[in-house]
């Protein structure tokens, strides 16, 4: 074949090629769009794929019976629902927000963290998981059209699990086995809610936006402030909130949308000061010896900075190098806020404030403690509650592709909203307002001599009495027997406990609800339901703590359950 001529059957072959290239590109374009026109069944059909996804995904990482990896304060959110639903006050250490919400699951379970666990996932599972599907795909489609909504919200199902093979093989365990359990739900921990409360609180700031009615923007600001209850260091989400309204010049906005925030905040107040006898951000100048960083505040007031803005950037910078280490590329996760930003800009400018603001306050507070590290997970599950932010600003890359941006359909635009009704903002001030404060002023504080929960570490558990146990005396010895009810398919083991000669078993510190800790003396750890102790004084005090973990390692785990006291002499 002569050159001319190859060249010609080269050229033939581009031709049918691009042609080949375009008309499947036409054939996709199309598809995307019917099932634009029609977006409710394919959300359906995701969140089917969600549920089916996350089945497998419960039934083949390591748990123990419904018991998942849990690091953090999730044993603490259970006591305090439990304690409310029995008409007592807590010590207010956390919000009251995830409490108050599973305040009806302390009638239907017992006492303990494993008990509220079926409930508690089933709602984050059956509820909120399908809720933050529909805000991603609403705010997606308000960003780019119906199809980007499509996009994003497949997007969002896929990729907790797409991500896995990025992450080099020793993170593993941290990535699929500690964080993702988190990310999806499988915890009781308030991390996930309250990564949901702000992506719904988004959605509702930019219909109010939309809108421009006053109960939007009301309804917007409750949510947040539900937000800030469940997690108060979700104050750092109102960044992005105003930077939507400063960069949209909608500023008669603002007004109802403090005052929805405001009340759910009041609570919050009103919780501290009830639970814990002062509000911890504020504290008496005279008794400040050693305060760090304070603002100055009236009445001789100082709001106490350094306890929770820690801004560490040599911790910053390793957390960066982490990133490079455990994942396949840090520059890539490092791009995408930015890249994502310019992308959405280019639709809204002040939808990319909205979002890049609340991703980056959560980045710049959240991401530089010593206490957040890549290596340890924590970086991750610390900076869930602005995932959204991150993912919808990575879900919009491709507006970036040239006359992506200029040629959304406007028949796949979402319409303009409508007023949310008064009966509807009334009915939510009263679920998230009204109710929560009645029963945290009707609440009795914990009693110091025989307190319903006790704080053994920093974890405080319910004193549950079906935690029978008995002595029996040979000589000098006492041998403890116990047993309790059933906790299915989750095994537990046993931590005993004894108070020093002359010791308490418990001290109560002071503060509106008393946080009574722990003093006794730990014997010992066990499998068995029963414990003999060669010489205790004859005066001491016994204690068994019902104790698992996601791994059944007796070596690890807290407590979850605590006996009531039992005399060393029959």
């Amino acid at each position: 074949m002569s050159p001319p001529e190859a060249a010609s059957g080269q050229t033939q072959l581009l031709e049918r090629g691009w042609k080949g290239i375009s008309e499947a590109g036409a054939t996709l374009t199309r598809a995307g769009l019917r099932l634009a026109d029609r977006p409710l069944p394919v959300l359906g059909g995701l969140v089917a794929v969600q549920w089916l996804a996350l089945l497998a995904f419960a039934l083949t990482v390591r748990h123990n019976g419904v018991v998942f990896y849990q690091g953090g304060d999730q044993i603490n959110y259970t006591t305090n629902a439990w304690l409310l639903g029995n008409g007592s006050l807590p010590p207010a250490i956390l919000g009251w927000g995830w409490p108050f919400v599973l305040l009806p699951f302390g009638w239907l379970a017992e006492s303990d963290y494993v008990s509220f666990l079926p409930w508690t996932i089933g709602l984050n599972v059956l509820v909120l998981g399908p809720l933050a599907l529909a805000c991603v795909y609403a705010l997606a489609a308000r960003i780019g059209g119906r199809l980007l909504g499509l996009w994003a919200a497949a997007l969002w199902v896929a990729a907790p699990y797409l991500a896995i093979p990025f992450f080099r093989a020793d993170y593993h365990d941290r990535y699929v086995e500690q964080f993702l359990p988190q990310a999806l739900g499988l915890t009781a921990l308030a991390d996930f809610p309250s990564m949901v409360c702000l992506l719904v609180a988004a959605w509702l700031a930019v219909r109010a936006l939309d809108a421009g009615e006053w109960t939007n923007a009301a309804l917007a600001g409750l949510a947040a402030g539900f937000g800030i209850a469940i997690k108060p260091a979700n104050v750092l989400f109102l960044v992005g909130p105003v930077l939507l309204v400063l960069l949209a010049r909608r500023f008669r906005l603002v007004l109802p949308y403090a005052a929805g925030l405001g009340p759910p905040l009041l609570v919050l107040l009103v919780w501290k000061a009830r639970g814990l006898g002062d509000l911890p951000l504020f504290a008496l100048e005279e008794a400040r010896l050693a305060a760090g960083a304070t603002l100055a505040a009236p009445l001789g007031v100082s709001v106490d900075v350094a306890r929770y803005v820690d801004l560490d950037w040599a911790n910053f910078r390793s957390n960066m190098a982490e990133l490079r280490e455990f994942f396949w590329s840090a520059r890539v996760l490092q791009w995408l806020p930015f890249a994502g930003a310019f992308a959405v800009a280019r639709r809204s400018l002040p939808l990319a404030g909205l979002l890049a603001g609340w991703f980056a306050a959560f980045l710049l507070i959240k991401g530089t403690p010593p206490q957040s590290t890549v290596e340890s997970g924590s970086f991750f599950r610390l900076l869930m509650p602005a995932y959204p932010a991150y993912f919808l600003l990575g879900a919009a890359l491709p507006l970036l592709v040239p006359g992506v941006a200029r040629r959304v359909p406007k028949q796949l635009l979402p319409g303009r909203p409508g007023a949310i009704s008064r009966r509807v903002l009334a009915g939510a001030g009263v679920g998230l307002v009204v109710l929560p404060l009645l029963v945290i002023s009707v609440a009795r504080p914990l009693s110091r001599e025989e307190p319903d929960a006790i704080t053994i570490g920093s974890i405080l558990t319910p004193v549950d009495p079906s935690v029978k146990v008995g002595v029996r005396a040979d000589g000098a010895r006492r041998t403890l027997i116990w047993t309790h009810r059933d906790f299915g398919a989750t095994e537990v083991f046993y931590r005993v406990f004894r108070t020093a000669a002359g010791g308490a078993d418990f001290d109560c510190l002071a503060g509106g609800s008393p946080d009574c800790r722990l003093e006794m003396l730990p014997l010992g750890t066990t499998r068995k339901q029963a414990f003999t102790d060669l010489s205790p004084p004859t005066d001491a005090l016994y204690r068994v703590g019902v104790a698992t973990n996601w791994a059944n390692d007796s070596e690890g785990g807290d407590v979850i359950a605590l006996s009531p006291p039992l005399a060393a002499t029959p």
